[in-house]
């Protein structure tokens, strides 16, 4: 089977790279890897090396640089995925398979009626680097050369003055104003960077969507059904990749 391992980019230079720690210790003991053996090894920048490993102990590798690709199995646009904060292994759930589709980064955002609050949130600075412990697992599984970027964790109206950061903004809806994915003809336009807000399942307040719909952010229906917050992450990130068609 196809695997590619991950290494620090600072580990990184001309013509060798290191690994070590847990992933060293599972290339070399697990996998059974040794000295004058080849594996692929990405930075999580983009670019993926095929590396010839020339030294190795228990939890550290030395190899030689081979040769190198550059964003493989990668989107064409960047989407970053403005999430609310959901508990537990919901919200692990919702990092593993955004990172495995192709999200380029993510904002756990809290809002008005989120069930995590601000307070409790900010709290659990462990989980973010969780989540990126678990994105990194997900970019390897998935052969992306890319690292999402797990930001802090923000209120929603400071999310909003982000916004003008991005070509696209789109916001999940059940209003009956929202538009389907597929009527959305600003995707259509090959945007480079979007952005996708999802909020927790009982919705946005009528302020926040007001909020958001005043600085040109547009609302998306899903579906008719109410989804759980981190099943409508995953649907909303397949469905705007899909629509941006060929890009994904």
């Amino acid at each position: 089977m196809i695997t590619n391992f991950y290494t620090n980019p600072e580990k990184i230079n001309k013509e060798t790279l290191t690994i070590d720690g847990d992933e060293a210790r599972h290339i070399l003991s697990v996998l059974r890897h040794g000295a004058g053996d080849e594996i692929d090894v990405v930075d999580g920048r983009g670019t993926k090396y095929r590396v010839l490993i020339e030294e190795a102990s228990r939890d550290f590798l030395q190899g030689k640089i081979l040769s190198s690709t550059r964003m493989e199995n990668e989107p064409q646009c960047h989407i970053t995925l403005a999430q609310a904060i959901c508990r537990k292994e919901r919200m692990d759930f919702l990092v593993e398979k955004a990172t495995e589709i192709g999200v380029s980064s993510i904002i756990p955002i809290v809002t008005q009626r989120n069930l995590v609050k601000m307070g409790e949130a900010s709290r659990e600075k462990s989980k973010i680097d969780r989540w990126r412990r678990l994105a990194i697992a997900a970019i390897k599984q998935s052969l992306r050369t890319v690292l999402p970027e797990i930001h802090d964790v923000t209120p929603f109206d400071q999310l909003l003055p982000r916004i003008e950061d991005f070509d696209l903004c789109l916001i999940a809806s059940l209003d009956e104003d929202a538009k389907n994915v597929r009527d959305c003809e600003q995707l259509k336009t090959k945007p480079d960077r979007v952005l996708l807000i999802v909020g927790p399942e009982a919705g946005f307040t009528e302020e926040e969507l007001s909020q958001a719909k005043a600085q040109g952010v547009i609302p998306i229906r899903l579906g008719s059904r109410r989804l759980r917050t981190e099943t409508a992450g995953v649907v909303f990130l397949s469905l705007a990749l899909h629509q941006l068609a060929g890009r994904g």
